[in-house]
Parts: structure tokens; C-alpha cells; sequence
């Protein structure tokens, strides 16, 4: 018996991707390796944190960067950093690590948020990118100013939005084709000497998107390291100009700002900078490949299965994303949602994406070699029933 099975917790076949509520992603054993060798050694966190934070900046060509507990976390932190430009936090030093015993003058104004008297505490959000997630600018007090309409928004909306309680714009990656794009974004937030947060949380792949949206002109980047990079479900990576992250790593733990609940262990420091090393050093076009190869084989599978009218393969390009996409007949009293929940509720348990009445998704970047098989199995079986 394993752990899972001792629990009374059921193992589940993930064909719906690297979904936070199903564990996020599954780590190499050279992650977990690194992470056990970590957790037997004692560190200054201030310490392991910069270092961490070098190595980002590296990798995504920012000036500096952060290991956060997860995307939500670097949300917040970022928020909180927009907030408190121009206060007296700046005059804080962080050097030398040995000193933070001694912050205590500067305790009162760390811990001014979420509560804070100062203006400049809102952030522009476009309609078209608000996302549930955005709740997280709240938690670091901030008020959202939201513009323009699901399907649209203009260039003279967000500019006629910018006034002298403005703290930040936010922009969400994968809505870039909606609204205001992010080059005219920044080219109209720079006028006015207003940061730029990019929500990328789920845009890796591409690996180039690690790199893109600062060379754009973003001010901070957020990814989540629990997805395709494989690090541990709640790491997060801020990345940004360097005087916003100082402030955001203030806010944070070991620091006791708004962010010490938020805080990050030092396997889990290691465990995210190891992935992302081994992610880089992964050819993208085979990875992709292979993710479509199982695609093809689930759809020529289920073709002219009972109760399916078709079964494609559908490919995002420009974020790397490939899927099985099924369409079923209606006629015959099967909805999408019932097929969805009996699946869960199946042995095993297959978990896929409901995307309307008629059609589910399944997403092959998180299957294990063979489990297509279980799941094209899975599908008959329950479609002839």
C-alpha cells in the first residue's frame, strides 16, 4: 500500500493539465532530490533568496527577481511594491543580511499594508483581462479601477484612467489579443511613470516567454513555478525592475510584511531553481511533439466511437498547447458535464476539461506514457454504456 492509498486519497489520471487543485505538476526526481538534500541544512533565507533571485533575473533577463509561494503570492507582492514607491521603505537596506534583527525603525512602515493612507493605491485593470485572481491586488490594499468591455477597450480609456491615485496597470498575458496590447500598455504607463504587472502565470511554454514580456517593457512578470517549469505546486517567480523588488522581498517573509504568511521554504527555494534549470535544458519541439503524437492517437482512436461526431486535434501555436478535442452527440441525452463528472467518479479517476454542452478537452502535456490508452479506454467504455 502507498501513501495515497494509507490517506484513503485517491490517485487521479490528469488529462486536464497543470491545474493547481490537481497538484500542479509532477517533479523530476532530481527536484525532490535536491530538495531532501536542502531541507538537512540550516541557511539565511535573506541570503538563499538573493541568490535565488539572481538566478531569475538571468533566466528572464529582468534586473531582479524572487522566489514567491506561488503566482497569487507574486501578485500581491508586486502590488504592495507599486504601493509603497516613493516611501520610506526605499531608504531601507538590505545588506547585510546579518542586520535583520535590527529593522525594527522600519517595522511601522513595512507594515503599513493593507491599511495605508498614502494616494497612490489603485490599479487599471482592461474588462477583457480581469481574471478571479486579480483579487490578490486587494489583499495589498489597492482599489481596481476596471476599464473598457469584455470584447474591447481603447487606448484613450486606459490613458483617460491614469490619474494621481494610479499605483499600477495590470495586464494579463493570455488575454493579449483583447484590448489595449502590452507594447501600448507600457508606451502609455511610462508617460506617466506608472509600473506595468504582467500576470503570465500559465504562459510557459513558449520558453521564450520567460524572456519576452520584460524585453517588452513590463515592470514585473509573473510565472508560476508549479506548472510546466515542475517546481513544487506553490512556488511562484516574481521578476522586475530591481527597486520594485526590493520592496516586494520587504513585504515578504523573512521580512514581516504583508507577505510573511506567504512564506517560501528553502526546499522549496531549491526545489523551483533546480526544475527551472532542468526545464531550460529541454528541447521544446520534442516535448511538443510528443504531447501531439498522444493528441492524434486519442482522436483517430475515438473516430466513429457511439455518441461522437468528431474528435480533432486542436493546437494553440503561440502558446504551445495541443489537445484532443470531442465533440459529442447531443441527440443520443449524453451532455458533456455528465461525461466529465462520471469520469471522475470512475475507477480510476480521469479528470478532463469541460469546454461546453457538447465538447470536453484533454489535455495530453500531463498524461504519463500509456495513460492515453486508459483514457481512450475510459471513454468507450462509457460512451457504449
Amino acid at each position: 500500500m502507498d501513501l495515497f492509498e494509507e490517506l484513503g486519497v485517491r490517485k487521479i489520471i490528469n488529462a486536464e493539465g497543470t491545474r493547481t487543485y490537481l497538484g500542479g505538476s509532477v517533479p523530476d526526481l532530481r527536484v525532490m532530490e535536491a530538495m531532501k538534500e536542502a531541507s538537512q541544512n540550516f541557511v539565511v533565507m535573506m541570503e538563499l533568496l538573493e541568490k535565488a533571485g539572481q538566478i531569475i533575473a538571468e533566466v528572464t533577463g529582468a534586473e531582479a527577481g524572487m522566489v514567491t509561494s506561488g503566482s497569487t503570492a507574486a501578485l500581491v507582492l508586486g502590488m504592495a511594491a507599486c504601493i509603497m514607491r516613493d516611501s520610506e521603505l526605499e531608504k531601507f537596506e538590505v545588506q547585510p543580511v546579518e542586520k535583520l534583527s535590527f529593522d525594527r525603525e522600519w517595522l511601522d512602515i513595512i507594515q503599513k499594508l493593507p491599511k495605508i493612507s498614502r494616494v497612490r493605491s489603485e490599479i487599471i485593470i482592461q474588462k477583457a483581462h480581469r481574471v478571479p485572481y486579480y483579487h490578490a491586488f486587494l489583499v495589498a490594499g489597492s482599489k481596481l479601477v476596471v476599464i473598457g468591455t469584455r470584447q474591447d477597450c481603447s487606448h484613450a480609456e486606459l490613458e483617460a484612467a491614469i490619474n494621481e491615485n494610479t499605483a499600477a496597470i495590470a495586464f494579463t498575458a493570455h488575454k493579449e489579443n483583447v484590448g489595449v496590447p502590452l507594447k501600448k500598455v507600457v508606451e502609455i504607463a511610462s508617460r506617466y511613470d506608472i509600473p506595468v504587472i504582467v500576470d503570465a502565470a500559465a504562459e510557459l511554454p513558449p520558453r521564450d516567454n520567460l524572456r519576452r514580456y520584460i524585453a517588452e517593457g513590463a515592470d514585473l512578470v509573473v510565472f508560476s513555478g508549479g506548472k510546466q517549469i515542475s517546481g513544487p505546486n506553490n512556488t511562484g517567480i516574481l521578476c522586475g525592475r530591481r527597486d520594485l523588488i526590493k520592496l516586494a522581498t520587504l513585504q515578504a517573509a523573512p521580512y514581516r510584511g504583508i507577505g510573511r504568511s506567504m512564506k517560501v521554504d528553502r526546499t522549496q527555494i531549491v526545489g523551483l531553481i533546480v526544475a527551472l534549470r532542468l526545464w531550460l535544458e529541454k528541447d521544446e519541439k520534442v516535448e511538443f511533439e510528443a504531447w501531439r503524437a498522444k493528441a492524434r492517437w486519442i482522436a483517430n482512436e475515438l473516430k466513429g466511437a457511439p455518441s461522437i461526431l468528431r474528435s480533432d486535434v486542436f493546437v494553440e501555436k503561440l502558446r504551445s498547447r495541443v489537445y484532443a478535442h470531442i465533440t459529442l452527440d447531443e441527440k443520443n441525452g449524453l451532455s458533456a458535464a455528465d461525461l466529465v463528472l462520471n469520469l471522475r467518479l470512475g475507477d480510476p479517476s480521469i479528470w478532463v476539461t469541460y469546454k461546453r454542452s457538447n465538447k470536453i478537452q484533454i489535455n495530453t502535456s500531463t498524461l504519463k506514457d500509456g495513460e492515453e490508452k486508459i483514457v481512450v479506454s475510459a471513454l468507450k467504455k462509457m460512451l457504449s454504456e
